[in-house]
């Protein structure tokens, strides 16, 4: 049946502009800009909502806010005529990537040590930068039964059955920091309940009223505390209460030979 001239498509929904919650962001900025007179661009490492939460319930007296960074800048300004205040604008530069605003009264040294309570440890996901090199030692694995073995198998891992208990054949390199994280390498970190990404809040840069902008980066990351050793060997150990624990212990000095070795073997 031809479809009739005067049949007409109405929309049943409309989508609402976003104008007036650019607005509200602006107006949001600006204000907490007059009341604290000073403002952090900051960073946010292996990001969770829970940890977020918790810096806003525990710190009352900063503010800390998020938002399309295009926006941002026009709040704060883009150049020295529209700056909102003087040298504002020279913020704007350190608007990149995921970051947000923190509004506090605070030095960089006392934020710093604030914002160091909230450090966590965390399941690492996949494409995230690992920040560990991390073995697993050779040896027995009894914490795993013995229906494990075709799992870390199939994950790569050199694994084999002696009398019923999971063995690792030899040292195996599960990442090296810096490495790009696959989901095959999480999902064994995860099996050895390793955490090795860790939750942190970096400092990019700040703003002070009648000071103007101080880049923080390199001066933040030397202050920022971090419980993560660069290199550790996970071994399996049986502790008092008589239960098997993986337990990461620092290893210092890895040479690449065990690498090599295992590249010939392979």
């Amino acid at each position: 049946m031809p479809v009739s001239r005067r049949d007409k498509k109405v929309e049943l929904t409309q989508v609402l502009k976003h104008a007036p919650k650019k607005k509200e962001h602006i107006a949001k900025v600006r204000q907490y800009l007059d009341e604290y007179g000073r403002v952090y661009v900051v960073t946010l490492q292996n990001p969770r909502t829970q940890k977020v939460s918790e810096i806003r319930k525990s710190m009352v007296k900063i503010k800390l806010l998020f938002g399309v960074n295009k926006v941002t800048t026009l709040a704060l300004g883009k150049t020295h005529e529209d700056s909102y205040r003087p040298k504002l604008h020279l913020l704007s530069k350190y608007l990149k990537g995921q970051c947000a605003l923190l509004f506090s009264r605070s030095s960089p040294s006392e934020l710093r040590e604030q914002l160091d309570a909230f450090r966590s440890s965390e399941y690492s996901r996949p494409g995230v930068l690992a920040e560990q090199t991390v073995w697993i030692a050779s040896g027995p694995l009894p914490k795993f039964p013995h229906s494990m073995e075709p799992v870390l198998r199939q994950l790569g891992m050199p694994v084999k059955l002696v009398k019923g208990v999971v063995h690792s054949e030899r040292e195996y390199l599960v990442c090296r920091r810096g490495d790009v994280l696959s989901p095959e390498q999480c999902r064994i970190l995860k099996l050895f309940q390793i955490e090795i990404s860790e939750f942190r809040v970096g400092l990019l840069a700040v703003w002070t009223d009648g000071e103007g902008v101080e880049e923080l980066t390199e001066k933040d990351s030397c202050m920022m505390r971090t419980s993560l050793h660069p290199e550790v060997l996970v071994v399996c150990k049986q502790l008092d209460d008589g239960l098997y624990y993986f337990i990461p212990q620092p290893y210092e000095n890895k040479g690449e030979s065990l690498v090599n070795e295992a590249m010939e073997e392979d």
